[in-house]
């Protein structure tokens, strides 16, 4: 696996008469995976039914959202955690500190080993715009396959025991 990246420059506006422009590594997606196709893929890595997985996702984030209104940080395995956070403004004095001081309500991610693992020993490539015209092709603008692009699971699924 490689993470890709791509040169930006960026315009720093510190100082209004003297602006600075200065260049940055950018993260490149190459696109996004749907809902659907990412339980059509566990559908055919585990065996399991696709509407199984559906249910087995479904019930899961439920249940992590209620924990997580509730103020727990939830632990999802070796996937990792989610906790509740918030970004506020800052006061000069501590009673001038209230709800109304919260600017952004988040669910912070933090990956577990697995995932930190994946990270340490990918590589690092810079992206070129020929890869984009080449892997366009591959899915909709959902992020999904193209309906002839294979993938579905209409037909049986592997033996994961094989």
């Amino acid at each position: 696996m490689a993470i890709r990246y791509r040169k930006k420059k960026i315009v720093l506006n510190f100082d209004k008469e003297n602006k600075q422009e200065k260049y940055v590594a950018a993260n490149v997606l190459i696109g996004s995976i749907s809902y659907e196709k990412l339980c059509n893929e566990v559908n055919q890595r585990t065996g399991i039914h696709r509407a199984m997985v559906d249910v087995i996702l479904k019930g899961a984030e439920d249940t992590m959202i209620t924990f997580l209104e509730e103020g727990f940080s939830v632990r999802f395995g070796e996937f990792g955690s989610f906790r509740p956070a918030i970004n506020a403004a800052s006061k000069d004095k501590e009673e001038d500190v209230n709800a109304a001081t919260i600017i952004r309500r988040k669910i912070v991610f933090t990956p577990g080993t697995k995932f930190k693992t994946m990270l340490g020993n990918a590589s690092i490539e810079l992206f070129s715009d020929r890869e984009v015209s080449a892997s366009a092709g591959d899915e909709d603008e959902t992020g999904g396959e193209k309906p002839d692009g294979g993938g579905g699971s209409g037909g049986e699924a592997p033996d994961p025991a094989a």
